[in-house]
């Protein structure tokens, strides 16, 4: 990691959980304790469907990388969506992940410009246009990441 973000305690995640109402995927929670978000070396960054520009970190004094932040922002675009925001691409797509259900776990990106308020309501979630699954969990995401091309 080439930044980190501020150092958290198991009672910080504890209490970011309890305020967003669910219970981060085991991974992601230890991925938080361990660096908390930050950018991704440069020659780490690159995935199939575009490049990590960052991930959200918890405590993290500038709103726009801060994770309570994020999800607060994806709550009033999308309030029934059970995901966390947990960074974006370097053409601003979201990074999300899954937080209950079937896809718990999963990390998928949301193109923003592919999204369509007037989509057909019964449409779910994972079924949109606008959203791609990327990985099966944060741990595999993670693996994905290679060098720049």
């Amino acid at each position: 990691m080439e930044r980190r973000g501020p150092e958290v305690t198991v009672a910080d995640v504890a209490a970011f959980e309890k305020r967003i109402g669910h219970e981060l995927p085991e991974d992601y929670r230890a991925f938080l304790l361990e660096v908390n978000g930050g950018q991704t070396a440069d020659t780490h960054a690159d995935f199939a469907k575009g490049v990590v520009n960052q991930r959200f970190s918890l405590n993290e004094s500038a709103d726009e990388s801060d994770l309570l932040t994020s999800f607060d922002d994806l709550q009033k675009d999308l309030p029934s969506l059970p995901r966390l925001y947990i960074g974006h691409d370097d053409g601003g797509a979201r990074l999300l992940l899954a937080l209950d259900g079937d896809h718990r776990g999963e990390v998928w990106l949301q193109v923003i410009e592919a999204r369509r308020h007037d989509a057909n309501p019964r449409v779910l979630w994972h079924d949109r246009r606008d959203f791609t699954k990327i990985a099966d969990s944060f741990t595999a995401f993670m693996a994905s990441l290679k060098p720049l091309t």
